[in-house]
């Protein structure tokens, strides 16, 4: 238990103790090469996972639909090797560039996610979270962009040279009011799990930017009002938390619902699962099987050892991303590396307790493993924006050319001795 308090001091102590900042952690303790693998790695994985997963479960709605199943995937999987090379181009970006660029980025997000309110916007799944932009062949959701941007202008704010950290006014303004605003724009479409993960990234970027802890408490007791407000003005979220209540436990197998097709799915599974592509439950049963479900889909045919593999690589990149927070020497890096490590475990922790019916179905999908274009494409971008932190710490190259200040480390840049120097060097042999 001591152990674990002296984690999380050292994890809140990047901004708030300077010595912490300017001096970092040793590299004998955290090899900051092995951090940057540690985020890429595990990514590049997972998305494999999704690609190949995403294939099995919507080929079913394919043939279905009538359409050829490798044709009609031939859009996802685009999204997701443009996504990836995007997200290549992003990690090799110095960080002056996110900086300056952070208030534009928050901006442009806001004002993409009130196209919702516009006709514009569209339903699906009774959230209007979703937008068409003409001239795409694809609809986008802006509240996975604002989810980074959010974390980008924190930061910005939160380490503006003006900032007092524990003036609760002035955080109430620089902090408060930019995740205000940015729950007030997500709740215009109406989705209510999007805005449980923004706000559970904002405050895990601003624990780490070591604001005091009783501030926390006072918040999340304020907020539990607002949350009872919004799930008592819709009968459908509070069927759902009926659910999964201890008391409740008669099923109503005639006429079974999403969550008993997604058991039945694991169950199915067992241990080693029915083998890849066996699934039966994907066959238009499991509703969302390629989206927020890819879990169960994953336990039916890999068993509970693909499950679990799953769940490993995802702490994985999430360590690594943890990583990046305890050892960056920037205040900005370590805010934003401590945003999105919340946002991937956050949001994984509710996809993984809506699917296994320990909490109610909320509707978000699994990191880089479920189907879905914008959250696959601005979650990567958001791991590539920490990778590049961590790159840059290595000495590797950032656009073609060597870290400014660590260039001499890059083992694949042997520098050139100057014609001056081999001739002091051989003056001094014949001395």
């Amino acid at each position: 238990m001591e152990a674990l308090r002296e984690g999380w001091a050292r994890l809140r102590s990047p901004i708030s103790n300077p010595r912490f900042v300017s001096e970092g952690r040793s590299a004998a303790s955290l090899n900051p090469v092995v951090t940057y693998y540690l985020i890429v790695i595990p990514a590049l994985v997972l998305a494999i996972i999704g690609m190949l997963m995403g294939f099995s479960a919507q080929t079913v709605s394919s043939i279905f639909g009538g359409e050829n199943p490798y044709l009609d995937y031939m859009k996802p999987l685009l999204v997701i090797l443009g996504g990836l090379l995007i997200a290549y181009g992003v990690h090799k970006i110095p960080i002056v560039f996110f900086k300056t660029f952070s208030y534009p980025v928050f901006v442009f997000a806001l004002i993409l996610q009130s196209l919702v309110l516009t006709p514009l916007g569209r339903e699906e799944g009774g959230n209007v979270n979703w937008v068409w932009i003409p001239g795409l062949p694809f609809l986008i959701q802006p509240s996975e962009l604002l989810k980074l941007a959010l974390l980008l202008v924190l930061a910005k704010s939160l380490t503006h040279p003006g900032a007092r950290l524990h003036d609760w006014r002035q955080m109430l303004v620089k902090a408060g009011g930019l995740l205000g605003l940015a729950l007030v724009f997500v709740m215009f479409g109406h989705d209510m799990g999007t805005a449980m993960v923004v706000a559970g990234l904002a405050l895990g970027a601003l624990w780490v930017a070591g604001l005091p802890s009783r501030w926390f408490g006072v918040v999340i007791l304020a907020a539990m009002p607002v949350l009872g407000i919004f799930v008592g003005k819709n009968p459908t979220r509070i069927q759902r938390i009926l659910e999964v209540l201890p008391g409740n436990t008669e099923r109503n197998i005639s006429k079974p619902e999403q969550i008993d097709h997604s058991l039945w799915a694991f169950g199915s599974g067992g241990f080693t699962g029915l083998g890849p592509g066996a699934s039966r439950e994907k066959w238009d049963y499991l509703q969302a099987a390629h989206t927020d479900f890819i879990l169960a889909i994953i336990g039916e045919e890999f068993g509970l050892l693909g499950s679990i593999a799953v769940l490993v690589t995802i702490a994985l990149l999430v360590w690594g991303l943890v990583r990046v927070c305890q050892a960056a020497k920037d205040p900005y890096a370590v805010i934003v590396a401590g945003g999105v490590a919340t946002w991937i475990g956050f949001q994984t922790i509710i996809n993984v307790f809506s699917v296994t019916r320990v909490g109610p179905v909320v509707g978000v999908p699994l990191p880089l493993v479920s189907h879905g274009g914008s959250s696959f494409l601005f979650t990567v971008i958001g791991i590539a924006v920490i990778a590049s932190f961590a790159r840059a710490d290595t000495g590797m190259t950032m656009w073609g050319q060597s870290h400014a200040f660590s260039w001499m480390r890059d083992p694949r840049k042997a520098r050139r001795r100057r014609r001056a120097d081999r001739g002091s060097v051989e003056k001094v042999t014949e001395q």
